[in-house]
């Protein structure tokens, strides 16, 4: 609360320019970004398949039908284009926590209808090493899921998956490392929480998979009644 007072307030003494567009944008109600930017992002939208979720006219796509995920369902607010890889990219990297209240407003707004919260038990937040949340000073997925905690309702669980090994960053690998690189990376911590459940999984942004589907992996090791998947971007290509 404190930060976003100063920011407002340094935003009206010295005029703030969008980061995507270099725009004047004032007292905006939404900071970094002006209001053109923010319209802009394309949301993923029907026709996709059931069970993983990417764009496909088939439903249920061949990938999933060869080899489906163990996964039930993924869901996803938006494409991963320029826009909103600024936004994340501001939010996470140069710490902008107030964006958080905004990204969680923007997935409450545009979930989609076969994404019902009151079918799970909790959303579990995918988790970040100890060392990394020291440095960042923050786990972005917690943050945006206690804004959708506080619209909904639906309880938020961080203590039954912790991430155990201190993996590269994802986004700086290519796409065969990725899955090699977080191998091993999460533990169960409390066996309790997650037996006979109903998860709901959130991650900040779906690349090739890799993290969501370890963490997946290890879950049904302790016999979750149902995992499902929900982020907020991911990549156009995968």
């Amino acid at each position: 609360m404190i930060q976003q007072v100063i920011e407002t307030a340094l935003t009206f003494l010295y005029p703030a320019h969008c980061k995507v567009c270099e725009k004047t944008i004032g007292l905006e109600s939404i900071p970094y970004l002006c209001g053109y930017c923010w319209d802009s992002l394309e949301f993923v939208t029907r026709p996709w398949c059931e069970i993983c979720g990417i764009q496909s006219n088939e439903e249920i796509c061949s990938e999933c039908a060869t080899t489906p995920p163990r996964y039930g369902k993924l869901r996803t607010i938006a494409f991963y284009g320029t826009i909103l890889q600024k936004i994340i990219h501001l939010y996470k990297f140069e710490k902008k926590r107030s964006l958080a209240k905004y990204l969680s407003d923007l997935m409450i707004r545009h979930l989609p209808n076969d994404c019902n919260f009151d079918e799970y038990d909790y959303i579990l937040p995918i988790p970040i090493h100890k060392n990394r949340l020291r440095e960042r000073g923050f786990n972005q997925s917690i943050l945006i899921s206690k804004g959708i905690s506080k619209e909904i309702g639906i309880d938020i669980c961080t203590d039954a998956l912790v991430r155990s090994k201190n993996t590269s960053p994802q986004s700086s690998l290519a796409r065969d490392a990725r899955q090699s690189n977080i191998v091993g990376a999460f533990e169960i911590k409390n066996k309790k929480l997650i037996e006979g459940k109903r998860i709901l999984i959130f991650d900040d942004v779906y690349t090739t998979g890799a993290t969501v589907n370890e963490a997946v992996n290890m879950l049904w090791n302790e016999d979750p009644l149902e995992i499902d998947v929900l982020t907020l971007a991911r990549t156009v290509n995968l």
